[in-house]
């Protein structure tokens, strides 16, 4: 009987680390993961090792969301819409009004999607406005360029760690 209950004991123990080997990932487990990432026109623009924390906001949320539920070894492709990029990265505020008489005597595009470079910061023209006073501005988006177009990464997941237990620290 003795037997029977330590082979029973040791199986479930090889299969309970085997099972936390390659389970899937869930939110807090730290996840490393190797990943390149691409602009809509092939240009690579990211090519890192990472190691993050699944919900903690330490990449982009696309990634992060797609990454639940993957195993250890897995590799996929991922398309990301610019309003699915970093969490808090692209912002209105990186938007500056400036006036069009400045793109005229530096001899700059003013069409609606140039991508353009003043003192040493690149853009893309987004809008233009006129005030009340019909003086025209050109709105200028400052933000990095991967939060204004659809990116691709592809992804392979190199490690995966579970957070420690609260029963796995405590003894009696």
């Amino acid at each position: 009987m003795k037997k029977i209950i330590i082979i029973i004991l040791s199986v479930s123990i090889l299969w309970l680390l085997w099972c936390s080997k390659s389970s899937k990932i869930q939110i807090w487990d730290i996840v490393t993961f190797s990943y390149t990432g691409t602009l809509e026109n092939w240009e690579i623009f990211e090519n890192w090792n990472k190691t993050i924390t699944i919900w903690s906001l330490e990449t982009i949320k696309a990634i992060e969301e797609a990454l639940v539920n993957k195993k250890i070894n897995q590799s996929f492709k991922l398309n990301v819409d610019p309003e699915k990029w970093y969490w808090n990265k692209y912002s209105i505020y990186n938007q500056q009004r400036i006036s069009a008489f400045v793109f005229e005597k530096l001899w700059l595009p003013i069409e609606t999607g140039s991508i353009v470079t003043l003192d040493k910061t690149t853009g893309k023209i987004i809008d233009h406005e006129t005030d009340e006073k019909w003086n025209t501005f050109i709105v200028f988006d400052i933000n990095p360029p991967q939060t204004r177009q659809k990116t691709k990464y592809e992804i392979h997941i190199d490690n995966i760690e579970k957070p420690q237990q609260a029963w796995e620290w405590y003894v009696l």
